[in-house]
């Protein structure tokens, strides 16, 4: 048998050594800085052994004059700062800045002397919102030579609209960057026949592009343009003859129509349900061909009413056939409404093979050809990222800023609608105390958060970034419901001011408006309160009632404290409380008595002596 090798020893694992990593950061601004600085004060030792420096640099005559087009950021930075004759330094313990902060004004919003110097520029730059156009081509141009034409072009509608927005502090969309979708587009135009542009109806100028438009009749004056207005529905019978009103003095072709109608209709007819048009004998202004929703099979007549004759020869042995085109925002409806006209007509959906693999060719009929194009972005101005949010166009789940847009939110719904639809009551700061009656952001988050138990780790806080999501969705999906009135008619064309757009929206906020579980619960609580349903008003008396975590206010009530969404989530207003306790005293009143260190004196036991007193008895 081999030897038996002996056991090793254990040794401990041999750690890194402590050596000091150094610090990989060796460029940076105040690195740059201090370097620039440094050249500038070099000290230079000539042959002779003379030590020479300078503080200041001498350039010749020709090397100021020369010309300066383009400047990296750094020497942007230090030029201006030269100009503005100010020094900057590296400095790591100078970096705290205090500001003063105005609560009532959010930082990420427009002051409305701002949002009318913004309007005027507006209506100045609104002819330079132009869609990208295709360079002209014919047989004779080859592939390469169109690519490369269409590329110029977009590269130069881009480095427009870049100086546009640069050159004049204006704030865009995000308007599509990719030139394949602008590709779909331009052919979606040229062999539509009629471009129907699909717009929200709750802004319907955000989601129009008033130069495609003019692109349409440009590739063919033949060409016809529609607008239609989606989501009508949301809309009451005066606010849908506001917008017909401002269309027809633009000269602008519309309809009103709503997808989500016209697809549950579909549902009940497949299920066998009858049913019956409503009627309204309510008079109007316009006519009530102008303000009405049109149907599935109305809106088909229309199209064939509105198009020109087929302009595209077809193949040999085959019938003309209309296209129409359809160009819309994403999330405005344009599937829905494609989905509700292939529902009536019980016609399976057939996508044309070739070379147009992006958009889809769909027969609606055997005279009637769909084109659908991809949801594209167009350009238009915005007034801040927060409208953006609320408008829909900005992802709300990848939101990080979220007091603006929800600031928004709390000063186009009414607070007392808010309290209805969520079952909550939001405090807002007394008028005495600055307040105007407007929950700010942070007001009505945290009561939002509280009444639904979202609280932070650790302090446990409000969670008011995850209220916000909640919110902003609700407010997009319409369970928040806004329209934007559409702009005067006079020539001034100024803007609207606030107490006008809440005026415009007056009807939505009612307490027909609400959910129908809600509804009840608002019911049951008014009749247990002694009130008429019929007359009770939730701008006035919605603060009387109790239901879900609102708590109506009565004097006793109002008083103590002030609740953040129910007793469960009850937070007392301490401002209130200290105001109410130091000025009122609760009702106590103060006695005189006499002072602690008087009765010792008088009882003999003074403090005064009492150190002398022991050093006495010390001695003793």
């Amino acid at each position: 048998m081999p030897p038996k090798e002996e056991p090793k020893k254990w040794k401990p694992p041999k750690g890194p050594k402590p050596v000091h990593h150094k610090n990989k950061n060796t460029i940076g601004l105040g690195r740059t800085i201090a370097n620039v600085r440094m050249k500038e004060n070099r000290v230079e030792y000539l042959p002779d052994g003379e030590m020479r420096f300078t503080t200041d640099k001498h350039e010749d005559s020709w090397v100021k004059l020369r010309s300066v087009t383009q400047e990296n950021a750094l020497d942007e930075f230090l030029n201006t700062a030269a100009l503005a004759d100010t020094d900057f330094t590296a400095d790591r313990y100078n970096q705290v800045k205090i500001i003063k902060i105005d609560t009532n004004k959010n930082p990420y919003l427009l002051t409305k002397d701002q949002e009318l110097q913004k309007n005027v520029l507006h209506r100045e730059y609104e002819n330079k919102l132009t869609v990208p156009r295709r360079p002209a081509w014919d047989a004779s141009t080859t592939k390469l030579e169109l690519e490369r034409q269409e590329r110029h072009a977009f590269l130069e509608w881009r480095r427009e609209l870049a100086a546009l927005q640069e050159n004049n502090d204006l704030l865009l969309t995000p308007f599509e960057r990719n030139l394949e979708v602008w590709r779909q587009l331009w052919r979606v135009v040229e062999r539509s026949d009629l471009v129907v542009q699909i717009v929200d109806a709750r802004n319907p100028l955000l989601f129009r592009s008033p130069d495609l438009a003019n692109y349409v009749t440009e590739v063919d004056s033949r060409k016809r343009n529609l607008l239609l207005v989606n989501k009508a529905d949301l809309l009451t019978p005066k606010q849908r003859r506001a917008w017909a009103n401002y269309f027809k003095s633009r000269s602008i072709n519309f309809t009103f129509f709503s997808a989500y109608e016209a697809n549950q209709l579909l549902e009940r007819e497949a299920n066998g349900e009858i049913i019956e048009a409503p009627t309204s004998a309510e008079e109007v202004e316009v006519t009530e061909e102008d303000i009405k929703i049109l149907k599935i099979e109305e809106l088909e007549a229309l199209f064939m009413r509105e198009s020109p004759e087929p302009l595209t020869v077809p193949p040999a042995g085959k019938k003309p056939i209309l296209q129409i085109g359809l160009v819309g925002y994403p999330n405005v409806g344009k599937s829905s409404t494609i989905n509700a006209l292939i529902g009536s007509k019980k016609v399976s959906v057939s996508s044309t093979p070739g070379k147009t693999k992006h958009f889809q060719t769909i027969h609606l009929s055997d005279e009637v050809l769909l084109c659908d194009c991809p949801g594209l972005v167009f350009p238009n101005f915005a007034f801040t990222n927060g409208e953006l949010v609320c408008s829909g166009v900005l992802p709300i789940d990848q939101l990080r800023e979220y007091t603006g847009p929800a600031q928004l939110v709390a000063q186009r719904i009414p607070k007392f609608f808010l309290e209805a639809v969520y079952g909550i009551a939001i405090p807002t700061r007394a008028v005495e105390d600055g307040g105007n009656g407007i929950p700010t952001s942070i007001e009505l988050l945290t009561a939002y958060a509280r009444a639904r138990g979202y609280m932070t780790q650790g302090f446990g806080s409000a969670d008011q970034p995850r209220a916000a999501r909640y919110i902003l969705k609700d407010y997009v999906n319409g369970k928040l419901l806004y329209v934007h009135p559409p702009p005067k008619l006079e020539d001034n064309n100024d803007p609207l001011t606030q107490e006008e757009k809440l005026e415009f929206n007056k009807e939505l906020y009612t307490l027909k408006s609400l959910a129908e579980n809600r509804r009840e619960q608002i019911t049951a609580a008014i009749v247990s309160k002694g009130m008429d349903p019929a007359t009770f008003s939730l701008a006035d008396d919605l603060s009387k009632i109790t239901f879900s975590s609102h708590i109506g206010q009565t004097e006793s009530t109002a008083a103590k404290s002030v609740n953040h969404g129910g007793k469960q989530a009850a937070v007392i207003n301490e401002t209130e409380d200290l105001d109410r306790d130091f000025f009122g005293m609760s009702g106590v009143k103060g006695t005189y008595s006499t002072p602690f260190h008087k009765v010792e004196a008088e009882n003999g036991k003074s403090k005064k002596h009492n150190k002398k007193n022991k050093s006495k008895n010390a001695k003793k």
